[in-house]
């Protein structure tokens, strides 16, 4: 019965931190998997994003996943968002992870580069897709940071006032 007890504090101290640092819709999760199929993250090999970091969070594996690069693959496109047919929120979850790994300095070497790019760009993975974009009738800039100085500046400024800037990053 003590395991019992000790295994509910740790699931709810993860769902608690999670929800405390901006992943409110953490609950509502039903493993689905519709996040994950169409997560550019989980399709280029990082495990541990979407429906499988929810569902870690939820049985309490804070600790066990604290080090896993993968949440730091996201691509903030947004589409896990889109398709969550309970209102999850799975960005916002990937999000809030990354802000307890950040909170905890539990970053990853490999992670390093798109850290800096999310510094420089405000994509964490950036490729100038200019030509393309114009080659399918888009315009040549995609309407986000990395194209708006004033965004990139708002970015900078909430990194180098968070704890990431504690890791001579940027």
């Amino acid at each position: 019965m003590e395991n019992l007890k000790l295994q509910s504090e740790k699931i709810n101290t993860a769902v608690s931190t999670i929800i405390g640092l901006g992943g409110t819709g953490i609950l509502q999760c039903v493993q689905c998997g519709a996040c994950s199929a169409v997560c550019p993250g989980v399709r280029a090999g990082f495990p541990v994003l979407c429906r499988l970091l929810i569902r870690k969070i939820l049985d309490g594996q804070l600790d066990e996943i604290i080090e896993d690069s993968s949440s730091w693959g996201c691509q903030a496109c947004n589409r896990c968002t889109e398709v969550c047919p309970q209102g999850v929120r799975p960005q916002e979850v990937v999000f809030a992870f990354r802000r307890y790994q950040a909170g905890e300095l539990a970053v990853s070497t490999s992670t390093t580069t798109s850290q800096m790019n999310m510094y420089e760009v405000g994509h964490a993975v950036f490729t100038d897709a200019q030509e393309l974009r114009q080659q399918v009738g888009l315009p040549a800039k995609a309407p986000t940071s990395a194209y708006n100085e004033t965004a990139q500046k708002e970015i900078q400024t909430l990194l180098n006032n968070s704890s990431m800037a504690e890791l001579g990053l940027f």
